[in-house]
């Protein structure tokens, strides 16, 4: 089993951030692929919340991530349910936090995760912490130049 931590300061609100992290078809304005919401949650009103699933599509890689915890502001967390090969055993844990007493906030985004292939965790591992990193960054980076991103 391999583990990412990214922790990433924003000066924006927590909320802000949980904003664009819980809204699926966001992702892709930082990663790269196709984002989209397949299933709704059974919570009407909040479609992206507990059992919502998106599909991510990269192609030829394609695969869906259910939301499988949801606290409003604080923690979402999400496991690869579908496809994904050679990766398995997935799980996304996004915790948001307060800074400057509300005016800016943190990211502490864990991911584990395991391979179908001996020995390749490492190098998903290596991949996925670079291109998730560089979107985070990125995220971070886009609310600076413009805090209404």
């Amino acid at each position: 089993m391999e583990k990412i931590h990214i922790i990433q300061d924003f000066v924006v609100p927590k909320e802000r951030v949980f904003d664009f992290f819980s809204d699926h078809e966001r992702w892709a304005e930082i990663y790269p692929g196709a984002f989209k919401r397949v299933v709704n949650s059974t919570d009407p009103t909040n479609v992206n919340g507990i059992g919502s699933v998106r599909r991510i599509t990269n192609f030829p890689i394609i695969f869906e991530e259910t939301i499988t915890k949801y606290q409003p502001y604080d923690l979402i967390e999400y496991r690869i349910t579908e496809g994904g090969k050679p990766i398995k055993d997935h799980v996304g844990t996004m915790r948001f936090y307060d800074l400057d007493n509300g005016a800016k906030s943190r990211l502490d985004y864990t991911i584990e995760l395991d391979s179908s292939i001996p020995f390749t965790a490492f190098i998903l591992k290596n991949i996925l912490e670079n291109v998730i990193g560089r979107g985070v960054r990125s995220l971070s980076k886009k609310f600076k130049a413009d805090s209404r991103f």
